[in-house]
């Protein structure tokens, strides 16, 4: 590998089952063809059986037997070296699946031995709110009520495959005794086994032993305020990893060194840098490990935010690139009419306030999917000192300065503005917390303040839930301009504009990738592209809309607007496809039927 090199351009294939490593290397010609120098790979360790995007690691000691092993990755790069092709490739290092503990080694070892095990300084486990044990909000009743119905049986000498698939091996990552839950299976303690005398089968034995675990299998409603684990936004199967831990960087970064080192892998692209304890120290350590290897961080900025200075990394995967590309193919002129369209579709008298909105959204998050977050943030505030009183109110107004919060996380003391920032705003909004809020600026503000370092990776969840995954699906001026690192808010930027905010990212990262679409974006270039024409027409499209409204009526404006502009965008679209977006963008946006609450 040389060190310096660097990409002109890069194609990226998602690979899986379906695509793997071998299919991977009869396109490098025709990658090399169309122009671009670097293949860029979607994750390659070894994820959860079935998985598709690879981003639910389970051993991070294997390439994903599934996209084809070790060999195939070596095909595929021996392919591309004789297309003179770099090799970029995408890594987890927040998280990691935990959907089928038998799957992850880790996560079973943890669920077994707790705390205390070999696996306790892997997770990030609040274990002292749990009562020493670790909840999984994997039921759909009370334990009681699950086991009653007999979905619980006790497997004294574990899981094994059946004939057909395994001949009988083990189907778990370690020998002992286990426990099946549904369809799922969990180790079980050393000496937690019912005694030879008991019913196996009977409830109060299945409490008894369930009871005794360092796991706490608990109703999945109970995530949102209950939950003890770190994850990967709210999503509960994805348990986040603590890199920051030596051990753990070592070994779930060995195999990757390797690609690196044995010139598999030319560069990295490091996937949710916000969610890591100290992003800035984990790049060094990375660098360190891969003698400096090129790495872009799928990093999003707000506004004019730049990367911190002290990073080391070559720049981010071009979503700020991707929001000024779309406003300067956007007409300004239909700014007006289309905004006045989208106030009459919410009976408003005037436009949308997209600041105001995603405060809202932010702080409906916190509250709810996320309030497990804000109370781990609570638990974090240093105990009052003999005589005072605990922070009033501290939850509350936790929550309030995440909704507040402009940008996605802080750096402390990098960053340190955009608490500032949060602060005044949040005093304007709530001023009853005012006092709250004082009280806990001081905290948030000093970077060696543990509330400090997990609000710094709480904050970039809020935003990623609230914005991208709801605010989004409530805005409809212009479907176009709500995509993954832009700001709705903003309509169209003339070429001047354009053409400065480029200068600034060639000034500041000049490596920087530049993209239209990843896997992340709600919609592709050309989508998006046919919808900025809209701007244009804004009068027809507002009579076109009507008409549409009238012949296949739903009773929601706005989201009506949202789903047509992206219909007209993606058409000709199948049926099926239409629908599984309606559904996805209406539970997204929340705001008559729910992924949990669906109508």
């Amino acid at each position: 590998m040389t060190a310096a090199r660097l990409p002109a351009s890069t194609y990226r294939l998602q690979v899986s089952a379906e695509f793997d490593l071998d299919r991977v290397a009869a396109l490098a010609d025709y990658v090399r063809a169309l122009g671009a120098d670097w293949l860029y790979l979607s994750p390659l360790l070894q994820a959860t059986r079935g998985s598709t995007h690879g981003y639910d690691v389970v051993d991070h000691g294997a390439v994903d037997a599934e996209r084809g092993g070790a060999e195939a990755l070596e095909r595929a790069v021996h392919a591309a070296r004789a297309e003179h092709l770099g090799v970029l490739v995408d890594i987890v290092p927040n998280h990691v699946g935990v959907a089928d503990p038998a799957q992850n080694r880790m996560w079973w070892l943890l669920l077994r031995d707790g705390a205390e095990g070999e696996a306790g300084r892997w997770f990030d486990v609040d274990w002292a709110f749990g009562g020493g044990r670790v909840r999984i909000p994997v039921l759909g009743d009370e334990l009681a009520q699950v086991i009653a119905d007999g979905h619980v049986t006790l497997l004294p000498d574990g899981a094994v495959h059946d004939s057909d698939a395994g001949d009988g091996e083990l189907a778990q990552p370690e020998p002992g005794p286990a426990v099946r839950v549904y369809d799922t299976v969990y180790p079980l303690a050393e000496g937690t086994l019912p005694t030879p005398d008991s019913d196996p089968t009977a409830p109060n034995v299945l409490q008894a032993v369930l009871d005794a675990q360092h796991y706490e299998l608990v109703h999945w409603r109970r995530a949102d305020a209950e939950l003890n684990y770190r994850r990967f936004f709210a999503v509960n199967t994805l348990a986040a990893i603590r890199v920051e831990d030596d051990e753990v960087f070592d070994e779930s970064h060995r195999e990757i060194i390797r690609w690196v080192r044995d010139g598999l892998a030319d560069g990295i692209r490091v996937d949710h840098p916000d969610g890591l304890l100290d992003p800035g120290g984990y790049l060094d350590r990375l660098a360190a490990a891969t003698g400096h290897a090129p790495v872009w961080v799928e990093k999003i900025l707000e506004g004019d935010e730049q990367l911190p200075v002290a990073w080391q990394a070559a720049g981010t995967t071009g979503y700020d690139a991707l929001a000024s590309i779309d406003r300067v193919l956007v007409d300004p002129a239909g700014r007006a009419a289309l905004g006045a369209l989208d106030a009459e579709l919410r009976g408003d008298e005037k436009p949308l306030d997209w600041h105001a909105l995603i405060r809202r959204t932010k702080r409906h998050v916190a509250d709810t999917i996320l309030r497990s977050e804000v109370l781990r943030l609570e638990r974090e505030l240093p105990a009052p000192d003999e005589g005072e009183h605990p922070i009033a109110d501290a939850a509350d107004a936790l929550a309030e300065l995440l909704a507040c919060f402009p940008v996605y996380r802080s750096y402390l003391p990098v960053g340190a503005e955009h608490l500032a920032e949060a602060v005044a705003a949040a005093r304007a909004s709530r001023p009853d917390l005012d006092a709250t809020i004082t009280a806990l600026e001081p905290l948030l503000a000093d970077p060696e303040q543990p509330v400090a370092r997990r609000f710094q990776q709480t904050s970039g969840m809020v935003m990623a839930k609230g914005v991208e995954d709801t605010a989004f699906y409530r805005v409809s001026r212009l479907a176009s301009l709500t995509e993954v690192g832009a700001d709705p808010g903003e309509f169209a930027v003339d070429v001047d504009e354009f053409h400065r905010r480029q200068a600034l990212r060639q000034a500041a990262y000049p490596a920087s990738l530049t993209t239209l679409s990843t896997h992340d974006t709600k919609r592709g270039e050309d989508t998006r592209a046919r919808i900025h024409v809209l701007s244009e027409v804004p009068e027809a499209w507002a009579s076109v809309l009507a008409a549409l409204r009238e012949g296949a009526p739903i009773g929601d404006g706005p989201f009506e607007n949202l789903l047509w502009e992206s219909l007209v965008g993606a058409w000709p679209v199948e049926a099926d496809r239409a629908h599984a977006y309606a559904e996805k963008a209406s539970r997204e946006a929340g705001t008559s039927t729910t992924w949990t609450e669906p109508n």
